[in-house]
Parts: structure tokens; C-alpha cells; sequence
């Protein structure tokens, strides 16, 4: 079977197996392996993803965190709508005398 690794980190991105051992030549990131590789492979581990690598001689599995989710631009506006008027006139006083301190207005 062949396998596509990445030459920046060595993460296998893919699979084969219809490409001979002959035909990876013309696949500069393509590494020829006699076992058996799934990307199924491994445990699920609650808060990690699965980082599938090769290490020279055979596939490994590195367990990474999971990155938590970037809120999307409904999700903002939502929360900014959620927040009480003196949340907001807060903030609007933070920023004006931030801006006059960095002024150096007020010390």
C-alpha cells in the first residue's frame, strides 16, 4: 500500500492501494509500506484528535488537542446583544480613557 506523507511535519494526508510499488516513483511524497494502515486506527480520546505520522519505518499515532471552536459572526453579534446596557456603556468609558491616557491626557 502506499502512503502520501507530508515532508513538513511526516503526517500521512492519504492512501492507496491501487498504485504499484513501481508507480510511486512519480510521487515525490508517496512511501511504500507492506502493513496495514486505516486512519480508523486508534482510540478516540475524549478533548484529541488523531495526528497520523510516519516515523521512518512505520505508521504512529500522536494525539493532539482538540482546538476549541472559533465562535462564528452570528454567535458575536449574539453575545454582544446579550450584554446590558451598563456592560456597554462600560466598555465605552474603557476605551476613551484608554485612548486619553495613551494620550497622556489623564496619568
Amino acid at each position: 500500500m502506499v502512503l502520501f506523507v507530508n515532508s513538513n511535519d511526516s503526517s500521512i494526508y492519504a492512501t492507496n492501494y491501487l498504485v504499484s510499488k513501481e508507480g510511486i516513483k512519480k510521487y515525490p511524497d508517496a512511501i511504500w509500506y507492506d502493513g496495514d494502515f486505516s486512519f480508523e486506527q486508534g482510540e478516540e480520546k475524549e478533548g484529541y484528535t488523531k495526528l497520523y505520522k510516519w516515523d521512518g519505518e512505520k505508521p504512529i499515532i500522536e494525539y493532539i488537542p482538540t482546538p476549541e471552536p472559533e465562535l462564528s459572526q452570528l454567535d458575536r453579534i449574539e453575545e454582544q446583544l446579550g450584554k446590558s446596557q451598563d456592560e456597554i456603556r462600560q466598555e465605552g468609558a474603557d476605551m476613551v480613557m484608554e485612548e486619553l491616557v495613551k494620550r497622556g491626557l489623564i496619568v
